[in-house]
């Protein structure tokens, strides 16, 4: 097959992985790859590890710019491809053999504007840790939009629905979207909604399609600062996007995750900053849950009433009673 894909790679100061990172990528066969690596600033070998492949690689393109954070470093790598399809990956993360083969002949056969696949899971170390696992009812088939949605209600085993990375898109899905260039976590939910609209054929496999290495230097699991609210920001959108679709049971299941975040962060957040934008989160699920008051049941509704009146004594019960008090509210 003649069709390209762009593989778009951000870099961050990962000398340690780099390598591991783009041989996987560059190892892949019978497929035609361009790698468009953007440097996101790097402080340390990263850069110039990155332009000696682009010198022996006739395929590979390397940009450097100032450091912008990953959704603007995105964006570049969207701006810059030229191929069929679109594929994104993490400087630490590698690629299963022929990952990439599997993928393309899935969404041609199958006329698939995204394809899904599980991933693996790897330790700092090089060990294998464990995989996700999409639930066997949605596997190997197109699905609709409900179904891409139910597989929110499976949280961290399918958190792959919402990753960009580890996807392979049509490269027409990404024409009128980019990442927000002030959001740098939790960046794939603020475009989560769009994508969803975008792509009208969606493709899961339970092919392990990708390996994340758990890296202890990684952004999702660095200290808590306050753009780990970014997450419940995001939710907060796709919340919006499930009640607009009449999806109220996931809906109420992911404004339980966003309570969540918005109540744990505002007991290790101190600073003036951090506690401005929890009261504006505060006030953004209010309206959320007067959204979802109608939809749901009495016991449901009651604890809805009782969050807007009061996110301290909610938090004291949600502590009391434990997650399934969250779960339901």
């Amino acid at each position: 097959m003649n069709y390209l894909i762009s593989v778009i790679l951000t870099v961050y100061n990962r000398e340690h992985y780099i390598h591991r990172c783009i041989d996987s990528i560059l190892s892949q066969k019978n497929v035609n790859i361009e790698l468009i690596i953007v440097d996101d600033g790097s402080k340390d070998s990263s850069p110039e590890i990155c332009d000696e492949y682009a010198a022996k690689n006739v395929n590979v393109k390397v940009i450097h710019q100032k450091n912008a954070g990953i959704s603007v470093a995105r964006n570049v790598g969207l701006d810059n491809v030229t191929g069929d399809f679109i594929f994104f990956m993490d400087d630490d993360d590698f690629l299963p053999e022929n990952a990439l083969q599997s993928l393309l002949n899935l969404s041609i056969e199958h006329e698939a504007d995204l394809v899904i696949g599980n991933y693996a899971w790897y330790k700092d170390d090089g060990s294998y840790y464990k995989m996700s696992k999409i639930p066997e009812k949605y596997c190997n088939k197109l699905i609709s939009n409900r179904e891409v949605c139910e597989l929110l209600l499976y949280t961290y085993q399918t958190w792959v629905i919402i990753v960009n990375w580890g996807k392979l898109y049509r490269k027409q899905v990404w024409d009128n979207i980019r990442f927000p260039a002030e959001i740098n976590k939790s960046e794939d939910q603020f475009v989560f909604v769009d994508l969803m609209e975008s792509c009208k054929k969606i493709y899961l496999t339970d092919q392990v399609v990708y390996n994340q290495v758990l890296s202890k230097r990684s952004i999702s699991r660095s200290k808590y600062a306050r753009w780990h609210l970014f997450h419940a920001a995001g939710v907060s959108e796709i919340i919006k996007y499930l009640i607009s679709k009449g999806y109220f049971d996931i809906a109420m299941y992911k404004f339980g995750m966003g309570t969540r975040d918005i109540i744990f962060f505002r007991k290790v957040l101190k600073d003036e900053i951090s506690k401005k934008e929890i009261k504006r989160l505060y006030g953004v699920y209010c309206n959320l849950a007067k959204e979802l008051a109608p939809h749901v049941n009495f016991k449901t509704k009651m604890r809805l009433l009782f969050f807007r009146c009061s996110l301290k004594g909610y938090a004291y019960f949600q502590v009391k009673h434990g997650k399934k008090f969250a779960r339901q509210a």
